[in-house]
């Protein structure tokens, strides 16, 4: 009887170290998702001027992402991958969540432009708002997962993360500052920058 119930106490004890070694690691991985993407990167924090880099978009035209904005519209990064579900989500959801004529949407990606074709025609996305460079995504220190930053017109970092699920996109979306606008009834209506 002592050596059986030695025998179930050791089983017991092993268990707990099992299970207190898959809480450590669990506790671990969320943590490395609750910390900002920038802070682990070593990119500037929110508010923080963001990298300026330039590249061409499918279209052929050179565009300059970070500093100023020429048309003084805040500008949404979309980080994306050809072969990833949550990446076509992530698409899907920021084209339904953005004000295009308040915020700009720029599609970010790295590779052969072939390898997008069919998600980008399915979602009706311009060769003016694609751009494929390694480069760039070096430059944000974009990850294998869908992710976006977001940049005011004046060049600043306001959030950047990782957009898996609507509500991530949603929390990114949150810092893009409303301007009031009055209608023809004397209401104010927020819109994005």
């Amino acid at each position: 009887m002592l050596i059986a119930s030695l025998f179930l106490l050791w089983i017991i004890v092993i268990l707990l170290v099992v299970a207190v070694v898959a809480l450590a690691r669990q506790v671990r991985l969320l943590q490395d998702r609750a910390m900002p993407i920038a802070q682990r990167a070593g990119l500037p924090g929110p508010g923080g001027a963001a990298p300026v880099v330039s590249a061409p978009t499918l279209a052929g035209d050179m565009l300059t992402i970070g500093g100023p904005s020429a048309d003084g519209r805040a500008l949404l990064l979309l980080f994306i991958r050809p072969d990833c579900p949550a990446s076509r989500a992530a698409i899907r959801d920021a084209l339904a969540l953005t004000d295009r004529k308040r915020l700009r949407l720029l599609f970010l990606g790295e590779g052969r432009a072939e390898d997008y074709g069919d998600m980008l025609r399915q979602h009706h996305i311009r060769d003016t708002d694609v751009i494929m460079s390694a480069e760039v995504m070096r430059d944000f220190r974009s990850g294998d997962r869908p992710s976006a930053a977001l940049i005011d017109a004046r060049g600043r970092l306001l959030a950047r993360g990782v957009v898996e699920a609507r509500d991530q996109l949603d929390a990114l979306l949150v810092h893009v500052q409303p301007h009031p606008v009055a209608r023809d009834s004397g209401d104010v209506v927020p819109l994005l920058s």
